[in-house]
């Protein structure tokens, strides 16, 4: 029976394997546009964002600076979300820089023992949201013009990562939490002490680099792969019928089932199409913060590359990114009804180019902005950590 259904998920890839080469075969130009603007998109807006993110905290994991760094924190992670205070590290990081930081710290946090695999589950399951630079910047002033809906743009998104937080610090609660921090803090001390006494600085900071560009490499493959691949479904012509067939069955606008398939295979093109729509506001708001909470499947293979050198569960990463979705339109509507409902809300109409602050002019301005991000966030964690460690002394 496993035989079959594994045979049947080859032959379904096989599939649609050559029905994309077949598009691109038939339209080269089109893929090959499709193709340039996932790569304009990776370089101008993903390598300066993204990469002192990836390369800074890279660095501090493999010096061992976290461990000082979060090992008070526990008592914060522990109530809230039943993991090690380390876990602050990953969530504060995906906070503020977004996909796929958040999955990757996890992933690093794990692969090198500092964590255990519960922990781990339990940590990936909120430690990967969007960041500010893309729901604010992009989606709610590229896209939508800039409405006046900030709060209820980006309260919502990490409102419903800290739920399914919340949820997932249930999971395997029968495990000894006080066995998974012995585990922690042991393995911690023993490989940090290791790791500074048999490596050289210059060997750490060199495996610091080399990873992180094996990830913004594979990153930019993933961000054109699905650039390619998103272009030729909405071109196809079956995908479009069935789009039709949907919206006749459930009344619903064929744009918005367009847009909202379009974002859970890739989240940029989705909240693109959406954000052009002329609907009301709110229920504009609603499906983007869905759109985004979910991530989209081009921001789970990024995620999955780095959980698969793991043990850690991907199902449970995929749960919790639905549930993300999900928790992310209920407090939209939440908070609507709570302060904006009174409020007049008109539909806005994309009039900027999406990306238009996004070319290689601003390259090294977005570069600094996010190295500066990424040092500021860790000097607040230390200073947080230090008061953390004084209010405990005088307590």
């Amino acid at each position: 029976m496993s035989k079959n259904k594994h045979s049947m998920k080859n032959i379904f890839m096989t599939f649609i394997l050559l029905v994309i080469m077949y598009k691109i075969v038939r339209n080269p130009n089109q893929s090959i546009n499709s193709a340039r603007e996932g790569l304009n998109l990776w370089f101008n807006l993903l390598i300066p964002s993204l990469y002192p993110f990836i390369f800074i905290t890279d660095l501090l994991v493999s010096f061992g600076i976290i461990n000082s760094i979060t090992k008070y924190f526990d008592p914060l992670m522990v109530s809230i979300f039943n993991v090690p205070g380390i876990g602050a590290f990953p969530f504060s990081m995906s906070i503020m820089s977004g996909y796929p930081i958040g999955a990757r710290l996890t992933s690093k946090l794990r692969k090198e023992r500092y964590i255990s695999k519960i922990d781990a589950d339990r940590l990936i399951s909120f430690s990967s949201t969007s960041g500010p630079l893309f729901i604010l910047g992009t989606v709610l002033i590229g896209m939508m013009g800039g409405p006046n809906v900030s709060a209820l743009m980006i309260i919502p998104h990490y409102l419903g990562a800290i739920t399914v937080g919340v949820i997932f610090r249930f999971y395997k609660r029968k495990d000894s939490l006080i066995s998974t921090n012995n585990y922690q803090y042991n393995n911690r001390s023993h490989l940090d002490k290791e790791a500074l006494e048999n490596k050289s600085v210059g060997s750490l900071i060199y495996k610091s680099i080399k990873d992180s560009m094996e990830s913004i490499i594979s990153i930019g493959g993933f961000v054109i792969i699905y650039s390619v691949i998103i272009d030729i479904l909405l071109s196809f012509q079956l995908f479009n019928s069935l789009v039709g067939v949907i919206s006749q069955l459930t009344s619903i606008d064929a744009n918005i089932i367009k847009g909202i398939i379009a974002g859970i295979i890739e989240m940029t093109n989705g909240c693109e199409i959406i954000s052009n729509l002329n609907i009301d506001l709110i229920i504009k708001v609603i499906i983007l913060n869905l759109i985004i909470g979910w991530g989209g499947f081009s921001i789970h293979s990024q995620a999955l590359s780095f959980i698969s050198s793991t043990d850690i569960s991907p199902k449970i990463y995929l749960i919790s990114k639905f549930l993300h979705g999900i928790f992310s339109a209920i407090y939209t509507y939440v908070l609507y009804l709570l302060f904006y409902k009174n409020i007049t809300m008109k539909t806005y109409i994309n009039s900027m180019p999406t990306f238009n602050t996004y070319t290689s002019n601003n390259f090294v301005k977005l570069f600094i902005i996010s190295t500066s991000i990424v040092i500021v966030s860790t000097i607040c964690l230390s200073l947080l950590n230090v008061f953390i460690n004084e209010c405990r002394k005088r307590a």
